[in-house]
């Protein structure tokens, strides 16, 4: 089905683009030969659009061509537009977005993508161990990225063959010098490296950051007032620059202190933990602060935006860390932000970098030797970066965290270019083409200057391009032949153990949900069939998992797994039968061992124990005991019992019974409304009459296939349309029951519950009560009323697949857990989750009624099974009854 997704998207994708091209053409007939001013409005469309690639790439990325770094493919889509967009004539509304965005005003550029993408990774170091290596980090920072610059400016000034200025040349060595582990952060994770490596690249990254951009602001001073437009560029010297340098970075740290210890204080007031509005907000703060503090330090005080940011996460992060109320909802939603700040960046420096290139290729600017050139680039930047790390080695390898061979070269290696650089070149293309039409002299004086941004572009985004494509999607295999990734074989062994240990917990679940009356007919031929690691399951292991249930369920609480079903799809080995009573209890054959009888005992006392402190918790805390005055009256007990239905419905989508948001799940949702707005009223629970009212979507259907005489005629003239009507009823019958079971399993529980926390324990219930229970006693035997209408055997497959759909929900939770708790990392857990959710795709679309290996279940049972069945049902007291508040 997969392949059949992705192609419908792609063509939908073709289908919208050659909308958006074609829509602006009467338009632009009507406008003729005029000066077309675009609207404001069409700015708008490019993000969407990229947002919409973006998806469709992930989907395919993650599915067919895994190995391929998201944001390199976003990289090269952007290229293809910009490609498309210079090599068309047409103006249509597509290419009018993509030039309002590739012509932004430079500074608007930073402020839109940096803060949000610099402050999540600031805000996200480990902070003990940043504390440690921050000598290290400063030493990465500003002495080697001023010594990185130095020498790959040395290369355009004295390799490149362009007459690049000086100041152009460092500002060119200024922008390559900002890395970005984008790529190579999510595979550190994926590989389980050293903590220390990934504090050194994230800590490098973002200082680098910071100080290229100081750079970067003294050197393109220079290089724009080359340009001699007045207002437009410094003439910067030395003991400026100096100055400037201090202002900048000094200053940027001074603003992000402030704005950090604020951020702090802000969450500190915001901290009524349960309020969900309040953590919303929360999150909202963080933001704003980050994108206030950034424009403060750039656009108010002069100072570098990119240090103030850093220093505010790192603040906040040191701080304010454990004053976030929702951990969770602040990391999802600047993941959030994150990937929609990268998948545009990426994207716009991508199609910035192919209108480059389709234009150099209609000039002369970007041909062959260009290409040659960005290779040897690419191999030099390489060569820079080892020996920068080579000298300073002998330093980062005895001070802060230290560090080893195998890492630095790692470290070497893994410099991608990446964010910030893309939006440091865009700025300064934009800056230069908005001022060459000023340039003094000759009409075409500030074409040379635009040319060679364009070049200086043109080798940015081949290097970033490179670096992501090459380096990003070779760093895996280098990391596991430097040793720095988790053994492969140990973690082989370390999945198949939880393979042994996930089957055991699903096989303790199927137990358990044997013991649900609703699940008493479940045919195990199909959970065989769509649960494939219980398709080899074996009466001794069931055996095991019913005495796993039996040790850990109190007595009163009790209920014997209904093993009818399953029994006669076992494997009856006459050891196994013979060892039943040995297994279960040594007492039902006749045989007295004083090992097992002292163990029996010691389990009856220590049950006894449990049960009696589960009373007094009980009495202490059910609400009939801590309400005081007049008890509740029926339509207060009426709104509670609504409030459990809820919750029951609620646990039934969380463990995959109901598909959250499809009809059923809707229905269900909803008749409780009108339930409560009918107690509101005075009147009693009658929740199943408003199930019933809602259409569902195969009743109207099935009503014009058995009413109307001209539509089963046109149906019978083809055997697919024949096969449409069957599979809708067939559909409806589904649907019927499952609802009626979905209704009496969510009846059943709040019954029990609500008995457990309002009935006066050992005294009578209340009146009000009776009344509450009588009304859902009612409701109960409607639906089973519905239930027993339908044939035997679609009830029993229907809940077989109920059955399974449970199961393999347990099986992605659990999976899920061990993800949690950091036992297995997500790229071992992603392979598992894919085959659990595609057989539970299997059992979501199938609609047979029979399944392989179906057998007839005799009435009479043979001497073993019933043997078995008295043992389990009495395998968790010898002489106590329990009731069952599993269901």
């Amino acid at each position: 089905m997969s392949p059949y997704i992705a192609s419908w998207l792609i063509w939908t994708f073709l289908f919208v683009t050659n909308i958006l091209v074609s829509a602006s053409e009467e338009k632009e007939n009507e406008e003729g030969d005029g000066h077309h001013e675009i609207p404001p409005a069409h700015a708008v469309l490019f993000p969407v659009f990229t947002l919409t690639i973006g998806v469709i790439a992930f989907y395919i990325i993650t599915r067919y061509a895994r190995v391929l770094p998201f944001t390199a493919v976003l990289f090269l889509i952007g290229t293809l537009m910009g490609i498309g967009a210079s090599t068309m004539d047409s103006e249509n509304q597509l290419n009018e977005s993509i030039s309002l965005w590739t012509d932004i005003d430079s500074e608007v550029l930073l402020l839109i993508f940096l803060p949000g993408l610099i402050f999540k990774d600031a805000a996200g170091q480990s902070v003990h161990m940043f504390r440690i290596a921050l000598g290290q980090m400063l030493l990465f920072a500003f002495p080697m990225v001023l010594a990185g610059t130095t020498l790959t400016a040395c290369i355009a000034f004295y390799i490149f063959p362009y007459n690049w200025s000086f100041n152009l040349c460092m500002t060119f060595g200024s922008i390559l010098s900002a890395t970005d582990p984008v790529a190579v952060a999510a595979l550190l994770e994926q590989v389980g490296a050293p903590p220390r490596l990934k504090v050194h690249i994230a800590g490098e990254s973002l200082l680098n950051d910071g100080a290229a951009i100081v750079f970067f602001s003294i050197f393109a001073e220079r290089f724009l007032d080359e340009l001699g437009v007045s207002g437009v560029g410094e003439n910067v010297d030395l003991a400026k620059g100096i100055a400037m340098f201090c202002q900048k970075s000094l200053g940027g740290v001074f603003i992000g202190i402030i704005f950090g210890f604020g951020l702090v204080a802000l969450m500190y007031l915001l901290q009524r933990r349960f309020n969900r509005e309040e953590n919303v907000v929360e999150v909202t703060a963080v933001v704003a602060i980050a994108y206030v503090g950034y424009y403060t330090a750039e656009a108010v005080f002069e100072t570098s935006g990119v240090i103030s940011t850093v220093t505010t996460g790192l603040i906040f992060n040191f701080f304010g860390s454990g004053l976030i109320n929702d951990v969770k909802l602040m990391d999802d939603f600047q993941s959030i932000l994150e990937h929609l700040l990268n998948t545009v960046l990426f994207t716009l420096g991508g199609t910035v970098w192919g209108a480059v290139i389709a234009d150099g290729e209609k000039n002369g600017s970007f041909r062959a030797r260009e290409w040659g050139n960005l290779i040897l680039l690419y191999i030099l930047l390489h060569v820079i970066r080892a020996f920068l790390f080579g000298v300073a080695y002998p330093i980062t390898a005895n001070i802060g965290l230290k560090t080893n061979w195998q890492e630095t070269v790692f470290q070497v290696y893994g410099g991608l270019r990446g964010a910030v650089g893309i939006a440091l070149s865009i700025a300064l293309d934009n800056e230069v083409r908005l001022a060459s039409g000023r340039v003094p002299g000759d009409e075409g004086a500030g074409l040379e200057f635009e040319e060679q941004t364009a070049q200086l572009f043109g080798f940015v985004g081949g290097m970033a391009f490179l670096t992501l494509c090459i380096n990003g999607t070779t760093a895996g295999p280098l990391l596991i032949k430097l040793g720095l990734a988790d053994s492969t074989e140990t973690r082989e062994r370390i999945i198949e153990a939880y393979k042994v240990n996930f089957r055991s917990h699903l096989l303790d679940r199927f137990v358990d949900l044997l013991t649900y009356p609703r699940f008493r007919p479940v045919n195990f031929a199909v959970v065989k069939h769509h649960v494939p690691c219980l398709a080899d399951l074996t009466k001794q292991q069931l055996l095991e998992a019913v005495q796993r249930h039996s040790d850990s369920t109190l007595p009163e609480e009790y209920e014997a797994p209904h093993l009818l079903q399953i029994l006669p799809y076992l494997d009856k080995q006459e050891e196994e039968t013979a060892g039943v009573s040995k297994v279960l209890r040594p007492s039902v054959a006749g045989e007295s061992d004083p090992l097992q009888e002292a163990i029996s005992k010691a389990r009856k006392i220590e049950r006894g124990l449990r049960r009696r402190n589960r009373d007094r918790r009980r009495n202490s805390s059910t609400l009939h005991f801590l309400m005081t005055g007049e008890p509740l009256s029926a339509k207060e007990l009426r709104a509670l019992f609504i409030s459990i239905l809820r919750a029951a419905y609620a646990n039934q989508i969380r463990d995959g019974e109901l598909e959250d948001r499809k009809f059923l799940a809707v229905t269900l949702e909803q008749s409780l409304d009108f339930a409560a707005d009918e107690v509101e009223n005075g009147q009693p629970i009658n929740d199943w009459e408003h199930v019933i009212r809602i259409d569902d979507p195969y009743s109207k259907l099935v009503s014009k296939f058995e009413n109307n005489g001209c539509v089963l005629a046109c149906l019978g003239k083809t055997t697919r349309t024949k096969r449409v009507a069957v599979d809708v009823k067939s559909a409806a019958k589904r649907l019927k029951i499952e609802r009626s079971l979905s209704f009496m399993a969510a009846h059943r529980f709040a019954q029990k519950y609500f008995m457990r926390e309002f009935g006066n324990s050992g005294t009578e219930f209340s009146e009000a009560g009776k009344v509450v229970i009588e009304e859902s006693n009612t409701q109960f035997k409607l639906a089973q009323a519905v239930l027993d209408t339908c044939e035997a055997h679609e009830v029993e497959i229907v809940a077989s697949h109920k059955f399974c759909m449970i199961l393999l929900n347990a099986g992605i939770f659990y999976v899920g857990k061990l993800v949690g708790i950091g036992m297995l990392k997500d790229s071992e857990a992603e392979h598992w989750v894919e085959h659990l959710e595609k057989d539970l795709g299997h059992v979501l679309s199938c609609d047979a009624l029979h399944h392989p290996g179906e057998i007839d279940i005799d009435e009479e049972e043979d001497e073993n099974d019933m043997e078995l069945r008295d043992v389990v049902e009495n395998g968790a007291s010898d002489d106590e009854e329990g009731e069952n508040v599993n269901a």
